[in-house]
Formats: C-alpha cells, sequence, structure tokens
C-alpha cells in the first residue's frame, strides 16, 4: 500500500504546478489618461445628461421632472465618478498615459503631450490626490442629495462639477492658461 501512495505523490505534484501556472496574470493597471477618459469624464457626461432633461424654469432641477429611476441614475453616475477618483487619489505610481498613447488635446495648438502632463504629475503627485480627493467628496455630497431626493441641492453639486473638474485641469492639463481663466472669472466677480 505504502508503494501506491508512493506513485500518487508525482502526480499530486504535477496537478500542484499546474494549478498554480495556470493563475492568470494580474491586469495592469490602469492609467490616468484610462480612468478619466473611461470612467470619469464617461459617467460625469451621462450624469450631465440625466440632469439636463431635467431642467425646470429657474434653471435648477425641477423635482417634478425626476423620477425614482433618475434619481437612482444620478446616483449610479456620482458613485462611479466618486469611485474614479478614489481610484486616482490612490494610484502609485501616477502614471498619465501608456507610452504612444494621445491625451486629449494633444496635438493642436495649446494642447499638452502626456509626457508635459507627467512632468507635472511628478513635480505636484500630492496636490494631484488631494484634488481627486475633492471630487470624490464633490460626488459623495451628490450621491447624498439624489439618494434623498434633494433637488435644490443636487442642482447647484451638479452645476458646481465642471468647476471642480477644472480646478484640476487648470493645474496639470492646461496650467498655462489658468491666468487667463482667473482674470477672466475676476472680471465676472
Amino acid at each position: 500500500m505504502r508503494i501506491r501512495g508512493l506513485g500518487l505523490l508525482p502526480i499530486l505534484a504535477l496537478v500542484a504546478a499546474c494549478s498554480s501556472e495556470s493563475e492568470e496574470p494580474a491586469a495592469p493597471a490602469l492609467t490616468f489618461h484610462e480612468v478619466m477618459k473611461d470612467k470619469v469624464d464617461k459617467n460625469a457626461d451621462e450624469l450631465w445628461d440625466i440632469s439636463n432633461a431635467a431642467i425646470g424654469d429657474a434653471a435648477g432641477i425641477d423635482p417634478t421632472k425626476m423620477t425614482d429611476e433618475r434619481w437612482a441614475q444620478i446616483e449610479a453616475k456620482a458613485i462611479a465618478v466618486q469611485q474614479a477618483a478614489l481610484e486616482i487619489a490612490t494610484m502609485d505610481p501616477l502614471i498619465v498615459a501608456k507610452p504612444g498613447v494621445k491625451i486629449s488635446d494633444e496635438g493642436i495648438p495649446g494642447g499638452h503631450t502626456a509626457a508635459m502632463v507627467q512632468e507635472r504629475f511628478d513635480k505636484e503627485p500630492q496636490k494631484l490626490r488631494d484634488l481627486a480627493n475633492a471630487l470624490a467628496r464633490h460626488m459623495g455630497d451628490l450621491t447624498t442629495a439624489a439618494r434623498a431626493h434633494d433637488a435644490a441641492t443636487a442642482g447647484p453639486l451638479i452645476d458646481q462639477l465642471d468647476g471642480v473638474c477644472e480646478s484640476c485641469h487648470l493645474e496639470f492639463w492646461y496650467p498655462d492658461q489658468k491666468a487667463l481663466v482667473e482674470e477672466i472669472l475676476g472680471k465676472q466677480s
């Protein structure tokens, strides 16, 4: 009997080796560009589409144009953007894009390359993480408002979303336009 049991050892070792080799390698980490394009931008655009359909005469969300389904959609999109922002805030390392991938506005006058943005990320990674966390908090507030069906709170939060996004864009994507934007905003005040 002992001899039979010993004969199984090579087979068991082979099975164990095969099972450990069949584990799939971990997926490569997403880049900042991929998270922004596929998660933040996509969900934010869909969120605006949902809320724009419910804008009333006073330019805010008209609660009479909202349904439980629309509130649930806003909540889901806010959560998706929040999760993506938290993903950005915890990226380590912060990689703008994979080699050879063009980012938004690259190749047009005033546009910046991934290498230019990467240089800014490398200089101030904590600032980028802080801005991503600010976006996550903003979306958390919107999630709370959507769950409560609170149009008076949700409307301004959705309106302010573009500014929250722009604060990061002006720091890292096109900082050479920051002074111009601040000048225009200063004249409007």
